[in-house]
């Protein structure tokens, strides 16, 4: 299996071959052959207590989700061999190993005040 890690074509489709037709089988490709891109993501969080009197404080918070603002691909789309068509003798499907959406949101930055008691 050949990964390109690209998102527009994370593996090569011309790495296979479509199964005989009517022949019962799916075909003899291991479990697990195909690895997809892989997931990391930092967040971060700062607080501040400030104390108002004995028993009331108020905490300032700054929270930060995927800081690096790195992108987390989805899985690539898995259907390689389509029925075989005039247009399309061959049956390869041409989204084959296509990324199209990130499994995680791009970099968020949220403020809070809590007060305490």
């Amino acid at each position: 299996m050949h990964i390109l890690g690209n998102p527009n074509q994370w593996y090569n489709p011309a790495a296979f071959v479509a199964p005989p037709a009517n022949s019962g089988f799916f075909g003899n490709l291991g479990r697990n052959t195909l690895t997809g891109p892989g997931l990391a993501t930092w967040d971060l969080s700062a607080l501040k207590n400030t104390p108002i009197s004995e028993r009331w404080a108020v905490q300032f918070r700054a929270e930060i989700f995927n800081l690096l603002n790195r992108a987390n691909f989805n899985t690539p789309n898995l259907i390689t061999f389509t029925p075989p068509t005039a247009a399309n003798p061959t049956g390869v499907s041409g989204t084959a190993g296509a990324i199209t959406s990130t499994s995680t949101t791009a970099r968020q930055v949220q403020f809070g005040i809590k007060v305490i008691w």
